[in-house]
């Protein structure tokens, strides 16, 4: 399978760390893929070309710009940049697509867990999802003394102000079919990047707690969320399936 990767930063590094036939890059910035593999592509249709199997791992933009085009080309892709998709009317015309070309789109749980617990749950009924995060001030682009509360509201408005920082609330939007509760909280002793999930519905309550170290190569990224397409690519062609 020849991968072409949009985006030559921390995640990109990380697929090609972990050994995966990398055919094809693009990055609007092209020397940050100098030490990447593959042919360095011109512009997003070259990459389409060359590639089999296209990773978004750029920016919301990116998605917004080019997974239409990706999808009617008949390629399947990752997106990892999900507050990209944080519009419904653009999400459901992009997944219509999709099943229309016969190929697949695939979000990695990224930085959280409980994805399958919320999939199983919505079967029955959910009535509320939370997310609360805690990140480091300085991240979030906040000067405070102590952990304070900096945001409170739904997912859609969360990612609009935090565009880099919560993609994970978006994704839980998507997941649970709902505009979820979000609270982001700034930390300016934080080391890790914490995420608690709170589940309720039908089957009863659950609650899931992350804490995420940073990736080695940048500590702005989550190492989970690094990790995420790594295993997500590894699985694609097994026959084992666990969880749901």
């Amino acid at each position: 399978m020849r991968i072409g990767i949009i985006g030559c930063g921390n995640i990109a590094h990380q697929i090609k760390k972990w050994g995966f036939n990398i055919s094809a890059v693009y990055d609007i910035y092209p020397e940050r893929c100098q030490d990447m593999n593959g042919n360095i592509c011109n512009d997003i249709n070259e990459l389409i070309e060359e590639s089999d199997f296209i990773i978004e791992a750029a920016s919301p933009q990116a998605v917004k710009d080019y997974a239409m085009d990706i999808i009617a080309a008949e390629k399947s892709m990752i997106i990892m940049s999900i507050g990209g998709l944080v519009d419904r009317e653009f999400r459901e015309r992009l997944f219509s697509l999709a099943r229309d070309r016969g190929v697949n789109i695939y979000l990695p749980s990224g930085a959280i867990g409980g994805i399958d617990i919320i999939k199983t749950a919505r079967i029955a009924g959910l009535h509320r999802v939370t997310l609360k995060t805690t990140k480091n001030a300085k991240t979030l682009g906040y000067e405070v003394s102590e952990k304070t509360l900096v945001f409170r509201g739904m997912a859609s408005e969360a990612i609009r102000k935090f565009p880099k920082s919560v993609n994970v609330a978006v994704l839980l939007s998507i997941v649970s079919d709902m505009d979820i509760d979000v609270e982001i909280y700034a930390d300016p002793t934080a080391r890790e990047n914490i995420h608690e999930i709170i589940v309720e519905g039908e089957f009863g309550k659950a609650t899931i707690r992350v804490v995420n170290k940073p990736s080695p190569d940048n500590p702005r990224t989550s190492y989970l969320a690094a990790l995420s397409p790594i295993y997500l690519l590894r699985s694609i062609e097994d026959v084992i399936h666990m969880g749901v």
